[in-house]
């Protein structure tokens, strides 16, 4: 049985976040305590807020203009863009509030945390952080490059399909292109990995290997069908027989 990931940072609506959850089960803190300061963080943070329209006479009087600027930049920072609120299901059924927390919302709240081993558990934190960023990054240029694929899928078999259904024609096709890079349908990995099922599984529910395989299928897909390879079962057995 593999263990659950300690560090556990996911991408979340294409954002990096940590649930306060497992921030309090890795600080070894409980859950309601972290929902306190997260309470106190939000009301100072509309504190904050309202000093930005004269911050020259209510904060520190040496403030220079560089640092009234920077007061002034993160002053538009939004509460709801570093806690995003959400909720979880006990074991008896109730619904409780926990936060989706981002970078700099996890930066914020543990900012005080000390104890043994509280420092290498941030920077493990962050180290996580980093990873899930740069996993960002690559699924974006990915998503990018798919989008042109798309078009050029979607042409080719506009061009040679000869039956009478070619929007039926299409989807058959794009569920073939899951299956062949990750071994489910676009369906099942949307339900298994807790996904509505209205949201694009290429956008939001793939990973960038996963990502890059159903790339290279959708490559040789368009090579095929070009040469003249359209029934379906012919298709499958191609692609499947190919490394993605």
């Amino acid at each position: 049985m593999t263990p659950d990931i300690l560090f556990n940072v996911i991408i979340k609506n294409r954002n990096a976040v940590v649930n306060s959850r497992d921030v309090a089960k890795v600080f070894h803190k409980q859950h309601k305590n972290i929902l306190r300061d997260i309470d106190r963080l939000k009301s100072d943070w509309s504190n904050f807020t309202r000093l930005k329209s004269e911050p020259s006479k209510t904060l520190n009087p040496n403030l220079s203009p560089v640092d009234l600027e920077t007061l002034n930049h993160v002053s538009k920072m939004k509460f709801d863009d570093c806690f995003i609120p959400s909720t979880y299901i006990t074991k008896d059924g109730r619904t409780v509030r926990s936060y989706d927390m981002n970078r700099d919302g996890f930066t914020l709240l543990t900012m005080g945390f000390n104890g043994r081993d509280a420092l290498a558990f941030k920077l493990a934190y962050i180290s996580r952080f980093n990873e899930m960023e740069q996993e960002i990054t690559k699924r974006n240029t990915l998503y990018d490059l798919e989008k042109y694929l798309r078009k050029q899928l979607t042409d080719t078999i506009q061009q040679y399909y000869t039956g009478d259904n070619l929007g039926r024609e299409i989807m058959q096709l794009t569920n073939l292109l899951y299956m062949v890079a990750t071994g489910h349908n676009a369906a099942k990995l949307k339900r298994d990995r807790g996904f509505s099922k209205d949201v694009s599984a290429f956008a939001e529910v793939l990973t960038s290997d996963e990502r890059e395989a159903y790339i290279s299928t959708e490559n040789k897909m368009i090579g095929l069908y070009t040469s003249g390879v359209s029934d379906y079962q012919e298709l499958k057995h191609q692609l499947s027989k190919q490394p993605a």
